[in-house]
């Protein structure tokens, strides 16, 4: 009758609850307030997030008043009761939070200056005493006169996301590849644990593709050509634009929020319970970020019963969290580049040596052209695990070509040809279709029409507004933002009217702003604007800031008290870039450099010119900040 409720007696001073928290917390109630009836306890599951557990006791009488108090989520230890609470609707750098005068039972980081979107401050991260989680942050000091009242207060996060983002602040204080190798065989217990076995995943007919640029793209037209034919498909990538459960797709759609969120906490509390009960002779960590959403993917995928798996390695291959695939239906190495390589390797044999990883005994395998040096490299190491590998065949190839594709840039016809042949792959497995047959024919309205209504945010995209017209590349390594630069100055040429051109550029603090910006330099922008990844510095009242909109990832990786500095880094590539040559001593670019993209946009809304074209680039994340902005939409396909 009452689920969620435990009923007492003031007199027997009897609970009926196994939790010791709960019990003794609820001893302390009742001998402190006889009048104490009964009460009941909710878990916050409306939210189902964050670190806070809500406790509401009710008194018999109407005019009887309401006690709560709050506690961590994953341990239960107190943190707080209601008189503490200061606002419920307070954000915080990763979502909703909880303003609290005060907090027990946590232990305090030493202080630091960080910019938070408020302003500087000076904080202190907050830790439950108990189980370590990270909860929050204190302000220690402000240094803006009106956020004085914060002085000495305390922020606990509420959102699912934090609790997400928190594994990936784990992963920082490690050495990544001390713990790469062990966690495929941790996702493999993480699996067991969820009751998804090997042989589960084998029934998700995975297509699985590596690469260092365009295998994104390349999932994106596999899977739209699968879902034309009828297949129900499940499409992993990273990273997100704006949210995380962008990465896990069902059917070309996003998963919705409410089943993100369930999934979430189904594969979070089984993975707790797992660790908690480890032993010393066996031990068992919390997963990091990636592989945490790597397992939540399969034990989606399983449970959606999907047709087809379309997976995207995450970086590398070899050591990749998604490589506990035993028998995939088909493998693909996309365009190799230097990338990643503090984990990877400097050279691009060495990272050819580490997206082949993939291959399986008997499995085919396809790639696109690539240089010698790496090709050699893939094909030694096919022979090593025993696979065949070819090389897709160009798309003129076919007799119905030329065809539309709905990525524009030159680079998508070659991600559309490793795409087709994974298709024909998994067609002559699956669907009992001949290979050479599908490879020498003309290309059926399925796979015409999944390559013209494919959908891929952030790459080659072209968004026109009132007051602008943008384009958008998230690319990130030298050799995408050369094909990022000729896609845009290609485009700009056929423009009729010229107009001004503006470059809207940021880049993460692993890679190197002048390197990314010199092959930009030959575009001869009258405007250069740097910005962080971040939407917007809305403040209520209350001297509330809302985030939401950026990039959850990004926030959590980012420290912003790093952010102004890190702007000034890119402003200082660029002069050194434009004052290299002789003939750009004069008539440099005006440079600018704003706190948020709503800032940015502001301005680009400005411009005396009429409709300017706005490349933005150098990162996925600022590409997802532009868009979710521009879109002003929830992000739901």
């Amino acid at each position: 009758m009452y689920p969620s409720s435990v009923l007492c007696s003031t007199h027997e001073k009897k609970v009926v609850r196994r939790d010791n928290f709960v019990r003794n917390y609820i001893w302390t109630v009742l001998q402190s307030d006889p009048s104490l009836f009964f009460f009941k306890l909710y878990l916050l599951l409306n939210h189902r997030g964050g670190n806070l557990l809500d406790i509401s006791f009710y008194h018999p009488s109407k005019d009887a008043k309401t006690h709560r108090t709050y506690s961590c989520l994953h341990c239960r230890a107190q943190l707080a009761n209601h008189d503490e609470l200061i606002s419920k609707s307070f954000q915080g750098s990763q979502g909703r939070a909880y303003l609290f005068n005060s907090v027990v039972n946590v232990n305090t980081s030493a202080a630091e200056e960080r910019v938070l979107l408020t302003g500087l401050h000076e904080v202190a991260d907050i830790y439950c005493e108990c189980c370590k989680t990270l909860l929050g942050w204190k302000y220690e000091h402000a240094f803006e006169s009106s956020q004085k009242y914060k002085e000495g207060k305390y922020i606990i996060e509420l959102e699912a996301i934090l609790t997400l983002n928190a594994l990936q602040t784990n992963q920082l204080k490690l050495k990544t590849t001390e713990r790469r190798g062990k966690s495929m065989n941790d996702i493999l217990r993480y699996l067991s644990y969820l009751n998804v076995q090997l042989d589960h995943i084998d029934q998700l007919n995975i297509i699985h593709v590596a690469g260092t640029k365009g295998k994104g793209s390349t999932c994106a037209f596999t899977e739209s050509i699968l879902r034309q034919y009828g297949y129900k498909t499940g499409f992993f990538s990273s990273p997100h634009l704006i949210e995380a459960r962008e990465r896990i797709r069902i059917n070309g759609k996003l998963i919705s929020k409410e089943k993100f969120v369930d999934y979430f906490w189904q594969c979070y509390n089984a993975i707790c319970n797992a660790v908690q009960q480890s032993t010393e002779k066996e031990p068992l960590y919390m997963p990091f970020y990636f592989s945490f959403l790597t397992t939540m993917m399969f034990y989606v995928f399983v449970h959606e019963k999907i047709d087809v798996a379309i997976i995207e390695v995450g970086i590398g291959g070899e050591l990749d969290c998604t490589n506990i695939i035993k028998t995939p239906i088909v493998c693909g190495i996309a365009s190799l580049g230097l990338d990643h390589v503090k984990i990877l390797g400097n050279t691009i044999e060495e990272i050819a040596w580490q997206k082949a990883g993939i291959f399986k005994k008997d499995v085919p395998a396809i790639t696109v052209p690539q240089v010698p040096s790496a090709m050699d490299v893939l094909f030694e190491r096919a022979k090593e695990k025993h696979c065949q590998l070819t090389i897709a065949l160009s798309l003129n190839h076919y007799s119905n070509y030329p065809f539309s594709l709905s990525l524009a840039g030159d680079v998508q016809e070659i991600n559309a040809s490793l795409a087709i042949q994974l298709v024909f792959h998994w067609l002559s497995a699956r669907a009992g279709k001949s290979y050479n047959e599908l490879l020498e024919s003309p290309l059926s309205k399925e796979i015409l029409q999944g390559l013209a209504t494919c959908r891929w945010s952030g790459r080659n995209e072209l968004v026109t507004t009132n007051t602008a017209t943008y384009y958008l590349d998230g690319a990130h390594t030298t050799e995408s933002i050369e094909q990022c630069k000729n896609w845009f100055m290609n485009s700009i040429s056929k423009q009729q009217t010229p107009t001004r051109n503006i470059l809207l550029f940021y880049c993460s603090n692993d890679r190197d702003p002048e390197v990314l910006l010199q092959p930009l330099m030959t575009c001869k922008f009258d405007c250069v604007a740097f910005c962080s990844p971040v939407t917007s510095m809305t403040i209520d009242g209350n001297s509330h800031t809302d985030t939401k909109s950026s990039n959850d990832q990004w926030r959590a990786k980012v420290d912003m008290s790093g952010e102004i500095g890190r702007l000034s880094l890119h402003v200082a590539a660029f002069e050194k870039l434009w004052l290299s040559t002789l003939e750009n001593q004069t008539n440099m670019p005006s440079i600018h450099c704003f706190h948020t993209v709503s800032q940015a946009l502001a301005w680009i809304d400005d411009s005396k010119s009429l409709k300017p074209s706005v490349l933005v680039t150098g990162s996925l994340y600022l590409v997802g900040a532009v868009l979710k902005l521009l879109d002003g939409n929830d992000n739901d396909e």
